[in-house]
Order: C-alpha cells, then sequence, then structure tokens
C-alpha cells in the first residue's frame, strides 16, 4: 500500500519584523486556494529561536491541508538568519517567497517599543539599545542566554534588507520572490495583496477583509512587569487577567523618534538601501 504523501510548505512569508507580516499572514490565510499553518510563526528552521522545536511537530502543521494549492507559513526570522537561506534551498528548492519591507529606521525603532511590550527590552532609550547592539553581539553570554530571538535585540542589524535579501537571492534566484513595501500595503491593500495571489498561482479575484492585525503604537513604562505578567502560567485566566492589567497601568503611547537618531539610522542603512535598490527597485 503507498504511502500517503507528507504535506508540507511551498512558499514563505519572511519578512521584515514590524513590517506587516501577520496582517499579511491574515489576508492570505482568507484565500480558499491558500494554506497558512495555525501557528503563525513556527520558526523551525532558525537556530537559536524555535517556537515549534521538533520535525514531527512542524510537518504536523501541514496535516489539515485538502486541496489548496499554496501552503505556506510565515517565519520572519528566515530573513534575518544568516543559516536559514541555505537550509531552506537544501530542504525546499522551488519555493517562493514574500517579502513585506518598511523604512528600516521607522522599523528597527518599532521593533524596540515591541520588545519593552513583551517585556524583553530594559534599555530605557531606543538610543541607549542602539548603542548595547555591538557589546550584545559579540557577548557569548548574551547570544545564549537572551529569552527572544537575538537578531530581535539587532535594531540595527536585523534591517539590513539589502544583504539578506541578496543571500537568498544568490539561491533561489529573483523570479522566486515578491518583495512589497508596508506602505504599499497600507496604500492599496487590495491590489497588493491580489498580486501576491497571483504570484502564487491562485485566482487574484479573491477579496478578503482588510483588518488591520499586531499594530504597535504603545510602549511599556515598567518592562519587568510585563515580563513578570507574562510568566505567570496557572491559571491562565489569572494570567490572561494579569497581563490586561499590566496593559492598563503600565503601556505609554509611543513617542516620535527624535529626528536626529531616524537621520543617523538612515546614514548607516545608506549603502545597504543601495544593494536593495539594485536588487528589487524599491527606495526608502
Amino acid at each position: 500500500m503507498a504511502l500517503a504523501a507528507v504535506n508540507k510548505p511551498n512558499f514563505f512569508i519572511l519578512g521584515a519584523a514590524k513590517s506587516g507580516t501577520t496582517s499579511l499572514y491574515f489576508y492570505l490565510k482568507q484565500h480558499p486556494e491558500i494554506f497558512m499553518t495555525a501557528v503563525k510563526e513556527p520558526s523551525f528552521f532558525c537556530n537559536g529561536f524555535q517556537v515549534i522545536k521538533n520535525p514531527i511537530h512542524y510537518f504536523r502543521l501541514f496535516e489539515p491541508v485538502t486541496t489548496e494549492k499554496a501552503i505556506g507559513e510565515a517565519s520572519h526570522v528566515y530573513m534575518s538568519n544568516p543559516p536559514t537561506a541555505r537550509v531552506l534551498k537544501g530542504l525546499f528548492p522551488d519555493a517562493k517567497f514574500i517579502v513585506i519591507l518598511r523604512n528600516p529606521a521607522e522599523r528597527a525603532y518599532s521593533l524596540y517599543h515591541h520588545m519593552r511590550r513583551e517585556g524583553l527590552e530594559h534599555s530605557k532609550t531606543f538610543e541607549e539599545a542602539l548603542d548595547l547592539e555591538e557589546k550584545r553581539l559579540n557577548s557569548e553570554s548574551f547570544r545564549n542566554h537572551c529569552p527572544q530571538y537575538l537578531y530581535n535585540y539587532m535594531y540595527f542589524r536585523s534591517g539590513l534588507y539589502g544583504s539578506q535579501l541578496q543571500r537568498y537571492f544568490s539561491l533561489f534566484g529573483q523570479k522566486a520572490f515578491h518583495v512589497l513595501t508596508l506602505d504599499m500595503l497600507e496604500t492599496d491593500p487590495i491590489c497588493e495583496v491580489q498580486k501576491i495571489y497571483q504570484f502564487l498561482g491562485v485566482s487574484p479575484d479573491f477579496s478578503p477583509s482588510l483588518a488591520l492585525h499586531n499594530e504597535g503604537t504603545m510602549t511599556a513604562r515598567i518592562p519587568s512587569l510585563q515580563y513578570l505578567a507574562r510568566k505567570i502560567n496557572k491559571p491562565r485566566m489569572l494570567r490572561d487577567a494579569s497581563l490586561r492589567l499590566m496593559n492598563a497601568i503600565n503601556m505609554s503611547p509611543t513617542e516620535a523618534m527624535n529626528p536626529e537618531t531616524r537621520e543617523n539610522l538612515l546614514q548607516r542603512y545608506s549603502n545597504d538601501l543601495k544593494v536593495l535598490h539594485k536588487l528589487t527597485g524599491i527606495r526608502f
């Protein structure tokens, strides 16, 4: 008796983090010819940070596939994690990739406040966190014990889109990629999502519901309180109530980035942004 074929992904949403990947995941998930894993970011092919750690559990995520043509998952860590591209090439040589990008300075600032909301970043200012980046990267202790994905603390480095895409393009070729920006998605979401449907080989006429997801406009006054609230494991009702309380008393609106910091960051990104423009035609 022939064994049933194992369902596996044929496309990935790469990222970048805090650039609209969650909204894109939900827009694609609504299409009847597209399957997206119930776990949004399995991150299985990322050394040092995995949400799904067991290969059997990873491929079980795709067991519910029935007749869908496009089978995907969305793990933004695959874009910034250096070894992942070669692993995906070895396992899924014909895969397609969707990449959504955001102004790298704005994305870095948004990621910093996301990490504070999660209780994972204790630097009091964005500038302080940027100054710590080199020390963190070169610290074996920090690399081995940081409580989250290492490159989520690399606010500058995780936004080097040019070098990240160059790594992927060299392995898969440019035609395997559909690249867009958060601005493009926000300006004309139906048009941009339907272009992605066409890229994936499914009916481009489907119109998804376009609610925004994971929009970050707040920051934590005291991140350690957020961290403690998330660490409460039992019962779940108590943990959720603690989080709601912390969110109510410990959150404040995110202030605009210091213009000088923004300008300095864009200067640091300038060479990489030239590479990005050469690869994709995208300018920030």
